[in-house]
C-alpha cells in the first residue's frame, strides 16, 4: 500500500499589502497550525519519507513547521516551483516521480490545485469533491506499485485532518 498526503499551506497573512504573493509568510494563526499538523501525523505514524513543496513563502514555512512538529528533517524536502499556480499536471508529475521505494510521499502545496489533485486522484470529474482549508491534510491510499502507475483515479480516500478539528483532539 502507497500513501499521498496532500497537505495545503497554513493561513497566509495579508498583513504586508506589498508583498508579492509568492513572498506572503503565513499568520499567526499558520504558525501555529502547521507544526500541529506534523504532530499528528507523528502521532499517527503517517510520516512521509519523502516530501515535495512549493517553494512559495507561505509553503516553505508551513513545510519547516510540518516536519518540525513530525521531527523530520528538511533533507526529505524537494522544492518545486511548478506546485506555485501552474496546474494539476505539475502535482501530478510530483507524485509519478517520486521514488519508487518510499511508501508514504507528501505534497505541500496551494488551492485550488490541491482540491483539483485529490478529486482527480479519487476518479472525480471537473468538480473538486474536497474542500481543502489552509493546513488541511488528505491522505489518499493505493495499491499502485510503482509512483509512476498514479493516474486519475487510481486513490481512495483513507482519511482528511483540519486544523479545527485537530484542536478539539490534540
Amino acid at each position: 500500500m502507497r500513501y499521498i498526503l496532500l497537505l495545503r499551506h497554513a493561513k497566509s497573512s495579508w498583513e504586508h499589502l506589498s508583498l508579492d504573493d509568492f513572498d506572503r509568510p503565513l499568520s499567526k494563526r499558520g504558525l501555529k497550525d502547521a507544526p500541529k499538523m506534523g504532530k499528528f501525523l507523528r502521532n499517527t505514524g503517517y510520516i512521509p519519507e519523502y516530501v515535495v513543496s512549493s517553494p512559495a513563502k507561505r509553503a516553505e514555512q508551513t513545510t519547516t513547521l510540518c516536519l518540525e512538529g513530525m521531527q523530520s528533517d528538511e533533507d526529505l524536502v524537494t522544492w518545486n516551483r511548478g506546485l506555485y499556480f501552474e496546474t494539476v499536471n505539475k502535482y501530478m508529475e510530483a507524485i509519478q516521480e517520486a521514488p519508487s521505494d518510499y511508501e508514504k510521499i507528501m505534497i505541500v502545496g496551494h488551492n485550488p490545485l490541491i482540491e483539483a489533485t485529490a478529486t482527480i486522484l479519487t476518479g472525480g470529474k471537473e468538480k473538486a469533491a474536497f474542500r481543502v482549508p489552509t493546513a488541511g491534510l488528505i491522505c489518499l491510499e493505493t495499491h499502485a506499485l510503482e509512483w509512476s502507475d498514479i493516474n486519475f483515479g487510481t486513490c481512495e480516500v483513507k482519511w482528511m485532518m483540519i486544523p479545527k478539528i485537530l484542536k478539539q483532539i490534540l
